[in-house]
């Protein structure tokens, strides 16, 4: 037998014993190389027998471990192993989970700065992103998660500062290399609650957590509805029909198609320059449209979508003033201070001195409500609602809907 059969042999049995070593046990399958020559495959044989040995039609040929311990048990083929080698073949002296995490939670924060808020989540042993990460690390190697981490990493600095469409799909072949990876189970639970954590909110708040990313199933359903004397130009072509329906007395839908390409958006020739509100449910935004104002109304439908985001930012700078009526709960501010990034703008019928008005009416924060609340004043830096944020904290929230003229 020539020396290079028996140097492959070792090499094959070193790669086996190092393979146990790493993960406990010997199970599913090794590929050992592609088209070998007759003598080595003959060693292969010989060594193993012929069964544990799988050629599939691309000529490569795999270890079936499950196949092997039928012809001994895992014991006995390590002894064999390891007396060929000339060493014992054991699992090696791995890292406690606490220290394995230890490391992973130390190269995010090297390489993720902007993301401390969940680097130091998951070292607090007392937060639900430390649990799942512990829940993941024991079902993975510490190599595994690291890959899977630094993954999900990249995935939430990408949606931080993205305010295009992506569809769910997209986002998991993007960062993933599996458009069907975030539908569900543990990858989408993982980049869920990270991004749950950079937006204050809880991972039951599914819809508005992947809303507020701009994530979609489908980016035909990314819509915005608006009212207003609006014309605008796209390829050259002015186009009126959102002013026609306004004539009408009839709101306007718009697609995140639609929305492509505008060149530019404004007002009718002969509209007086309108007000633009912002209105967070869609009772009130009714309202406003029988009260037949001259103001143009955006329906931000809860949370903002890229449409919406997309239309805000067309309009606002050509209003007269922009003003945006809400909830005055936790997250109605934190709507109002979505678009108010975008283009400055005032609190309408939900100021403090509506409020104030309305004391009867004011509804008591939830546990859940109070902690989002000072979250958002903790994390928020530059937050445009403080003292309004704060009377709520006080004295409770004014849902729109209670809203009465004086």
């Amino acid at each position: 037998m020539s020396n290079a059969d028996t140097d492959f042999l070792h090499t094959v049995l070193d790669k086996i014993a190092r393979r146990y070593s790493k993960r406990g046990k010997l199970s599913g399958r090794m590929k050992l190389g592609t088209a070998l020559d007759h003598a080595t495959l003959a060693r292969l044989h010989q060594y193993f027998g012929v069964a544990p040995l799988r050629i599939n039609n691309k000529e490569e040929i795999h270890l079936d471990f499950d196949r092997l311990l039928n012809e001994a048990t895992q014991a006995q083929w390590l002894n064999r192993i390891g007396r060929r080698l000339g060493r014992s073949v054991q699992v090696a002296q791995s890292r406690t989970t606490e220290q394995e995490a230890s490391v992973i939670i130390s190269r995010l924060k090297l390489a993720f700065p902007q993301l401390l808020m969940i680097t130091d989540r998951l070292a607090d042993p007392q937060s639900g992103t430390h649990d799942l990460f512990f829940s993941l690390l024991k079902q993975k190697n510490a190599q595994m998660l690291t890959d899977l981490a630094f993954q999900t990493a990249q995935a939430v600095v990408f949606l931080l500062s993205n305010h295009d469409p992506i569809t769910i799909s997209e986002l998991g072949a993007r960062f993933f290399e599996n458009s069907k990876t975030l539908r569900q189970g543990e990858v989408r639970r993982l980049l869920m609650d990270w991004l749950a954590c950079c937006y204050g909110l809880g991972q039951e708040d599914d819809a508005q957590i992947w809303s507020h990313a701009h994530v979609y199933h489908d980016r035909l359903t990314v819509n915005a509805v608006i009212y207003g004397p609006i014309v605008y130009k796209k390829n050259g072509i002015k186009f009126d029909w959102i002013a026609r329906l306004y004539q009408q007395g009839e709101p306007a839908t718009l697609s995140w198609s639609n929305l492509q390409g505008i060149e530019e958006m404004g007002w009718t020739e002969t509209a007086v320059t309108p007000s633009l509100i912002s209105c967070e449910n869609e009772a009130p935004f009714s309202r406003l449209i029988r009260e037949k104002g001259t103001d143009c109304l955006l329906f931000t439908s809860g949370f903002p979508n890229s449409a919406v985001h997309k239309l805000y930012a067309l309009l606002a700078p050509r209003a007269r003033d922009c003003l945006h009526w809400g909830d005055t709960d936790p997250n109605g501010l934190y709507i109002a201070s979505l678009l108010y990034a975008i283009h400055p703008l005032s609190l309408y019928r939900c100021d403090p001195a509506t409020i104030k008005r309305h004391t009867g009416h004011l509804l008591p924060l939830t546990a859940r409500q109070r902690e989002r609340a000072q979250t958002i004043l903790n994390t928020m830096e530059g937050f445009p609602f403080p003292d309004e944020l704060a009377c709520t904290l006080a004295s409770g929230w004014m849902e729109q809907e209670i809203w009465q003229p004086e």
